[in-house]
């Protein structure tokens, strides 16, 4: 039986991945486009980092809904 600290850190951490899903793709396509601007080669950069910033994302959310149908607290 778990206890209410392991489930308040649990959902504690689940709120993480709808924020990496705004965050992760923003500061991806914002460090690109900053790249892209110094580098002078226009937005693909941007769009590189947005989409490394999604893929991260999803890998977190992954790895969380794993975790938590084996039953594993949210410090492992």
């Amino acid at each position: 039986m778990s206890t209410p600290h392991s489930r308040y850190a649990l959902v504690a951490e689940a709120t993480t991945a709808g924020l990496l899903f705004l965050l992760g793709p923003s500061a991806g396509y914002f460090l690109g486009k900053w790249i892209g601007a110094a580098l002078g080669i226009g937005r693909v950069p941007a769009y590189v980092g947005a989409a490394l910033g999604l893929v991260g994302a999803f890998l977190h959310l992954i790895r969380l809904t794993s975790r938590t149908s084996r039953g594993e607290g949210p410090d492992r």
